[in-house]
């Protein structure tokens, strides 16, 4: 009968752990294009890092970014845009010169004006639930997704909510041609608008690009 012969612990320890060879890899020396590009992947993460991020909407507002300094809440320094408002809008409306002729309220012409920018537009409140507000009249000078914010004649700006508020504006006619004066036609009444601000709250960004579709109205 054979006899097995056990090897002792040690043996096992010394062929297969302490006499087994490590291979190590050679190492690569880097050349000086390798080395010059490290160093400019480690400069554009730095710089990375260093690039502040943009302001948030709360930051801005505790910056009073948007806020109208008191030196340019003047109604006479807007006067001017104004006046550029009235040519562009006669444009939009196709009013030129010596077409000093009733605008027809058609869909196309309440498409004009929804997508119209209302910059510079003097706006007056006819209807609102804030009954103190009714009457108040101003340059609008920030278009935004729920308030206008108009300058006063008083010289002072204030904010009037969208909402449940109702706004009117008037865009004069141009003069009639000479020949029409000549047989003794006089100029139309000028044409007024009314904008019915909780069916206009989108930013004037947004407006001009949008379609308005006609629906029913329960609040009117």
């Amino acid at each position: 009968r054979a006899r097995t012969l056990q090897q002792p612990p040690t043996h096992s320890f010394t062929e297969k752990i302490k006499s087994r060879p490590i291979y190590l890899k050679p190492t690569s020396t880097s050349t000086a294009q390798q080395t010059r590009r490290a160093s400019r992947e480690l400069k554009l993460k730095q710089r990375k890092r260093q690039k502040p991020a943009p302001l948030s909407s709360r930051q801005k507002r505790s910056l009073c970014l948007y806020d109208l300094p008191p030196s340019s809440q003047k109604y006479a320094i807007y006067e001017p845009l104004h006046k550029m408002w009235l040519g562009y809008i006669r444009e939009v409306l196709n009013l030129d010169e010596g077409n000093g002729k009733g605008l027809p309220v058609t869909a196309a012409t309440a498409a004009k004006l929804t997508s119209a920018d209302y910059h510079g537009a003097e706006l007056e409140v006819v209807r609102s639930r804030c009954v103190s507000r009714v009457g108040l009249r101003g340059i609008v000078v920030r278009d935004l997704r729920g308030v206008f914010e108009l300058v006063t004649e008083r010289d002072v700006v204030k904010t009037v909510p969208k909402e449940g508020t109702i706004f009117r504006f008037t865009v004069p006619l141009p003069e009639p041609l000479e020949t029409d004066k000549a047989e003794g036609k006089e100029k139309e009444k000028d044409l007024i608008f009314e904008l019915h601000g909780s069916q206009f709250q989108v930013r004037a960004a947004d407006r001009a690009n949008r379609k308005f579709k006609p629906h029913f109205l329960p609040d009117l």
